[in-house]
């Protein structure tokens, strides 16, 4: 074969370094009759056996078959003097292959088919991932591993490189990068690109947006990063001051939507009101937050100045999104301010939201806080009990009846954990080194110990000495083993942590004694004496309680009339000579007989007591002890339940009496109003305790705030909150994203105009403002989103008809 050059395959190949063509190759290559000239070893060169070598001319010398070494010398073109783990040996050059070596600062870990290595292990296990640290002259590798405070020998024959990216992976150069193995050239560490190939020394070549040609580096230099997509909206860092491709009228707070992405990561952009597309460097890019109505933001630390000046807020205030404009603006809500505070999507970040029953005390740093101390100090702790719309958080302090009202930006959450907790390490850690929990396993369970007032826990383990800090962030808890739970062995477990004992994977037993550091003892069935053990080797059995209800899970099968769903209360649970079988007895109403099945076939579901109210649930059609002349709207209260769980109905004196099967019905609550809720005046309210103003039965308001009775409204066509009184609204349902609607028939003028709307417009809603303002896009309308009042549409019940038709 003969490329356009004049070259020929065979000279293609003469070029590449001789390590990067395979046995597999070169034997075909033979077949083929193309013969490559003798590879010509040096000093320093990685070889091995070739594979059909069964006897070398000069034996094995402590060598193995698959031994990898280096050339400490080369006596003549036909000898060299290689030097493997297990000593140096004479070979004939035609007896071994080069292999690609393994380099300084390299990540590794064993391969696959390496059952015990040669050295040994040393702490590390089968996934380790580590750094070549050196070579030794003997042809032994030091390894460094995370946590161990010195280099692990290996034999390079059982190790190879960590294959860590794949092309099309997007990767930044790392930006401590100063020097590069085959030289940085006009490339900027920081830089991002996309991986364009492979090589057979696992090196890399990159296509980077400013370089005309890819470039090669080696995998430890790179990082991955999250891949740009299509459709992302993005602006350019704040740490940027002038991107790559010049500035065309943009600004920092200018937010475009990605429209188009080169194969070297070149990014188009497109920008509202911009005519034509604008082009950037990944680098200089940075994804905008996929924010909603209802996210907690701050301003984000690396902004100098939000788009619109800061007013009253400040760095630490955390407010609640109001309002998202189409151009990349919005109106934050703060408990501080009567009006949203406006400002550009590229000013803020996401914080964690603040949870109802939370426990938060005032921040250190805090002298003045911005709703006033109201006779609370420093030391106060409470639990929020409610969260206002504009993030004031209602916090209920122990012993004081009113509530303390503190702004978001002034608390702290405290870690929720106290001393007994039961704690282990968040999965979502991934590989991030906590060296303590590397040295006990991800897997472990320990105790808190102690909680320490920055933040920090004392863990206790059983099988460690002392005790070890971690961050309450990096853990989270689990249930505790609690004296009296039945236990056995957990699934899978190969060996318990300090042997079987006498036990066998499927013993039964009952706690008898928990230690402070969570080590159990454990009274097997069958088994003398008490049997100590480590919690994460054991697993909670299910058992229920005499008089518990419990309904079948959908894996079930049916049996009589019973079937999945349906709910039982517990009669007691099945023995077999003195060792509990792991069966559970139920009964169930209508059926004679006791159901007796495994105990994981139950969940158990909350008890129904005398005095509820309930109703059939709409997906039973036909009661199984009949109707009774009611219907599915009927709401009766339980009178009586029998020990099988039927429910009596209360019904009148005289007429007929009404039984009900648990799983058939569903209790009827009143649910009080919630902040957040959609209101509306109820029509038998004809003046509000605290007048009209602009405000009529047809207007829809958002509830904001709420105490004693009172209610303080967000009306979209009101700056200010409408206040009255709880019992005079209504709950309505909420418009929604996605909700297909039309302009309220009969209306004359929407509150904002029809713009090129008619009563035939027909929409979907694409924002929803936190005071129930609607963003609409109508149908074959391009453009800004049309701005509506709640009180003015309504949802289309045949969306898909016209008026006309």
């Amino acid at each position: 074969m003969v490329g356009d050059s004049g070259k020929t395959l065979r000279d293609f190949l003469e070029a590449l370094p001789r390590e990067w063509i395979s046995e597999d190759l070169m034997e075909a290559l033979v077949n083929r009759g193309v013969h490559l000239s003798p590879t010509i070893f040096e000093v320093g060169d990685w070889v091995k056996f070739k594979r059909s070598i069964t006897v070398p001319t000069y034996g094995w010398q402590d060598a193995k078959h698959k031994s990898v070494g280096f050339v400490q010398s080369v006596p003549d073109k036909d000898n060299l003097i290689v030097s493997f783990c297990s000593g140096e040996a004479r070979v004939l050059a035609n007896e071994v292959v080069k292999v690609i070596p393994l380099d300084r600062g390299q990540h590794v870990q064993l391969k696959p088919e390496v059952k015990e290595p040669r050295f040994g292990w040393r702490g590390q296990s089968r996934d380790s991932i580590g750094t070549v640290l050196c070579v030794d002259d003997d042809g032994i590798l030091r390894v460094g591993f995370p946590g161990a405070s010195r280099g692990w020998k290996a034999d390079p024959a059982e190790m190879e490189r960590v294959e860590e990216f794949k092309v099309g992976d997007w990767v930044r150069i790392r930006p401590t990068l100063t020097t590069a193995k085959h030289g940085l050239g006009s490339v900027t560490p920081g830089s991002i690109g996309i991986v364009y190939c492979i090589r057979p020394d696992s090196s890399l070549l990159l296509e980077l947006s400013y370089l005309p040609n890819p470039w090669h580096c080696e995998p430890e230099e790179v990082e991955l990063v999250t891949p740009f997509r299509i459709g992302d909206r993005v602006c350019v860092k704040r740490s940027v001051a002038e991107p790559r491709y010049a500035w065309g009228g943009e600004t920092h707070h200018s937010v475009g939507r990605i429209s188009e992405i080169e194969s070297d990561g070149l990014l188009i952009i497109e920008i509202p009101k911009r005519p034509i597309p604008w082009q950037a460097d990944p680098s200089d890019m940075e994804k905008v937050e996929d924010f909603k109505v209802g996210d907690w933001v701050r301003v984000k630390a690396s902004v100098p100045s939000p788009k619109y000046g800061w007013e009253d807020i400040t760095r630490s205030s955390v407010g609640i999104i109001h309002s998202l404009e189409e151009d990349g603006d919005m109106g934050v809500a703060f408990c501080f301010r009567n009006k949203p505070f406006r400002c550009s999507f590229t000013d803020v970040e996401k914080v964690p939201a603040f949870e109802v029953g939370q426990e938060i005390h005032m921040m250190p740093s805090v002298t003045q806080p911005r709703l006033g101390w109201s006779n609370e100090s420093p030391a106060t702790v409470g639990k929020i009990f409610r969260i206002d719309m504009d993030g004031t958080l209602n916090v209920k302090v122990a012993g004081r009846q009113s509530l303390w009202k503190v702004s978001p930006g002034d608390a702290e959450r405290l870690s929720g954990f106290e001393v007994g907790d039961w704690v282990r390490s968040k999965p979502s850690l991934g590989t991030r080194p906590s060296y303590d929990w590397n040295s006990i396993g991800k897997e472990s369970l320990a105790v808190v110990h102690s909680v320490q007032d920055t933040g920090y826990l004392e863990l206790a383990c059983c099988f460690r000495k002392g005790r070890w800090i971690t961050h309450y962030t990096d853990v989270e808890m689990v249930p505790c083993f609690k004296v009296g739970q039945h236990v056995r062995f957990r699934t899978g477990i190969v060996e318990p942590r300090w042997g079987w004992r006498g036990a066998q994977p499927d013993s039964r037993g009952v706690i008898t004694s928990v230690h402070a550091d969570g080590e159990l003892r454990v009274a097997f069935f069958g088994l003398p004496g008490l049997w100590r053990g480590d919690p994460v080797d054991l697993e909670i059995e299910q058992i229920f309680e005499v008089g518990e209800w419990v309904k079948l899970r959908h894996n079930a099968s049916n049996w009589k009339s019973i079937g999945p769903g349906s709910v039982g209360v517990v009669q007691g649970i099945g023995y077999e000579g003195d060792v509990w079988d792991g069966t559970t007895f139920v009964g169930f109403c209508g059926e004679q007989e006791r159901w007796v099945g495994p105990t994981l076939h139950l969940e158990r579901v909350e008890r129904l007591t005398v005095g509820k109210k309930v109703r059939v649930k709409l997906s039973v059609k036909q009661p199984r002890f009949g109707w009774s002349g009611y219907n599915h709207s009927s709401v009766g209260t339980i009178s009586a339940i029998d020990a099988d769980g039927k429910l009596r109905i209360y019904t009148p004196a005289g007429s007929k009496s009404w039984m009900l099967d648990p799983s058939e019905v569903e209790v009827e609550e009143q649910q009080e109003l919630q902040i957040g809720d959609w209101v509306r005046v109820k029509a038998s309210v004809s003046t509000p305790t605290h007048q009209w103003g602009e405000v009529n039965h047809s207007s829809i308001g958002v509830v904001k705030r709420m105490e004693d009775g009172d209610l303080w409204l967000a009306f979209c066509f009101m700056e200010r909150l409408w206040l009255c009184k709880a019992w005079e609204v209504e709950r309505i349902r909420p418009f929604k994203v996605g909700d297909k609607v039309r302009i309220r028939g009969g209306l004359v003028t929407p509150r904002w105009g029809w713009g090129m709307e008619t009563h035939a417009s027909k929409g979907q809603v694409v924002g929803v403002d936190a005071n129930g303002k609607l963003r609409i896009r109508f149908r074959w309308r391009e453009g800004r989103p049309w701005i509506g009042d709640p009180a003015d549409i309504v949802l289309d019940e045949n969306p898909g008809r016209t008026a006309s038709s």
